[in-house]
């Protein structure tokens, strides 16, 4: 299925250099491409169906993330957290409506957020496992009451699920339970036509106390990195990169000596690394995963020094928390032969007749240069006597790999990034739920200090709890760092204006977004 899709995109890829820059001659369409299927179709809000960055364009938050300001106004102008750390209350603004002309009251939240832990009864948001009950104060104000505190709340509501607001009238009978029938909410569009390979959506009219946007949108789905940039150079794409679709560092090269196009570069908080599967019985050894990240070369293949999972201008990092990288074969090879290893004939360490042998799992689709990044880390743990075979899948089966069917030994995978950072982050994939291993670690004692973390409030106590956080997991090795990316954006020259929303997963500000007359 996903095989014939890559083919029909790449087709479709082709047609759009063709013929389809006539749609965008009164320069009012703005085309965005998208590495899977949009699924507007499935757009409910208090779900995980669709596309990231599709969700930002018809649903708000609350509160927004600012890198700078921290949290800001969303729906609500204002809000606060009582003393117990268990009561967040938020003012909604006047003069909101859905895209149906419905207006945004307190109902409304508090259905969003009902139906939010409803659908998602095993989640790892902190809001949602300990929600106790909403109350709705009055028609423009509503709480959120808490069993126990939480530091998270905020944070969490930034995010592009689930806890974005949604009309009731989006479901049957308007119940929490319902039955999701229409995407309908208060952000700057409306979707107008569903489709694998293109969505498309037009101006809410109520947007912004009826000030919508000037331009209408389409989500042009494009898998295959190389037909994506062709997309771009075209001008059939009209803004790529990032959560939008990667582009690889020697197509970012071309992309700017093209005069029509426009290359947007912010920092960013995400980091890529390299992960073990905690089943792997011979990877539960930390010796043996400290062995494979002295064997590779992080600094080469990252092009910069890197210090530990994440980048420092993520929260709580910094200089004493963070353990640099070693690049280290001697090493590596010491600490194997100290574990029983030996190598054979063909320069692989074996034990027992077994060979050092684990398979790397990557996708290109949405990460066009993992596949250079990933050959050059099976280039350095062969040098140290380990092999390594590459599997590249496409994007719905590497997800499918790393969630469900566990089937790999190493894999490629990407921090969530922004307010999310660290701890949401880390709870999510390194900590063990239900007695039952975390997705990418197996450690009671981290788990602790991830559960013990969202209880404290003041920041200097939020801050040394990191900072044990961060010496248990480094000691560890849980996570071998390959790329600081920034957030990198090609733009089209029908592109006025383009800011990027500080948000990763939602990278857009349609409010801000100016399209040339």
């Amino acid at each position: 299925m996903k095989k014939r899709l890559i083919m029909t995109v790449a087709a479709s890829a082709t047609l759009l250099l063709a013929g389809c820059g006539n749609n965008h001659k009164d320069g009012k369409d703005i085309t965005v491409s998208l590495p899977t299927e949009a699924k507007a179709d499935k757009l409910d809000a208090q779900g995980y169906d669709a596309a990231m960055p599709v969700y930002s364009a018809v649903y708000d938050a609350l509160v927004k993330y600012d890198k700078d300001k921290g949290i800001k106004a969303g729906l609500a102008d204002k809000w606060s957290v009582d003393k117990s750390g268990k009561v967040y209350e938020f003012h909604l603004k006047d003069n909101v409506k859905f895209s149906d002309g419905s207006k945004l009251d307190a109902k409304a939240v508090k259905f969003s957020i009902e139906r939010a832990k409803a659908m998602n009864k095993e989640t790892t948001v902190e809001t949602l496992k300990k929600l106790d009950k909403v109350v709705v104060k009055s028609d423009q104000v509503v709480q959120l009451k808490l069993k126990s505190p939480s530091n998270q709340v905020l944070n969490e509501l930034t995010q592009v699920r689930p806890l974005r607001i949604m009309s009731p009238h989006s479901v049957e009978g308007e119940k929490v339970t319902g039955k999701f029938k229409k995407a309908i909410g208060t952000g700057a569009f409306v979707v107008d036509h569903t489709g694998k390979e293109k969505t498309t959506m037009k101006p809410n009219k109520y947007f912004d106390n009826n000030h919508p946007v000037k331009y209408n949108l389409a989500f042009q789905t494009i898998e295959d990195g190389d037909s994506r940039n062709s997309a771009v150079q075209s001008g059939s794409v009209d803004i790529s990169g990032g959560s939008l679709g990667m582009l690889s560092d020697q197509q970012i090269k071309q992309d700017k000596k093209n005069n029509k196009l426009t290359v947007e570069d912010r920092p960013s908080t995400v980091s890529h690394f390299m992960a073990f599967n905690p089943n792997n019985k011979i990877l539960s050894n930390k010796a043996i995963r400290e062995a494979i990240s002295k064997s590779v070369n992080a600094k080469a293949i990252a092009g910069k020094p890197v210090e530990g999972l994440f980048q420092n201008n993520v929260q709580y990092v910094n200089k004493e928390n963070q353990q640099p990288h070693v690049f280290d074969i001697a090493g590596a090879e010491k600490l194997l032969k100290t574990e029983g290893y030996n190598k054979n004939k063909d320069g692989i360490f074996e034990k027992d007749g077994k060979p050092l042998s684990f398979n790397l799992v990557i996708q290109t689709a949405e990460f066009p240069n993992w596949k250079d990044k990933a050959e050059q880390v099976q280039r350095d743990m062969k040098q140290a006597g380990i092999k390594v075979n590459v599997k590249t899948l496409d994007a719905q089966s590497y997800y499918d790999t790393l969630w469900t069917k566990k089937d790999y030994d190493l894999i490629f995978y990407r921090t969530y990034s922004d307010a999310l950072m660290p701890y949401n982050f880390m709870s999510s994939v390194f900590k063990n739920n239900d007695g039952k291993s975390g997705v990418l670690a197996n450690d009671d004692a981290l788990t602790k200090q991830l559960d013990d973390y969202p209880s404290y409030v003041s920041k200097e106590d939020q801050q040394r709890a990191f900072d044990d956080i961060f010496k248990h997991f480094n000691k560890q090795y849980y996570g071998v760092p390959i790329a600081y990316p920034n957030e990198t954006f090609v733009v089209s020259d029908k592109v006025k204006e383009f800011k990027f929303s500080g948000l990763t997963d939602a990278p857009i500000d349609y409010k801000a977004l100016k399209v040339k007359e």
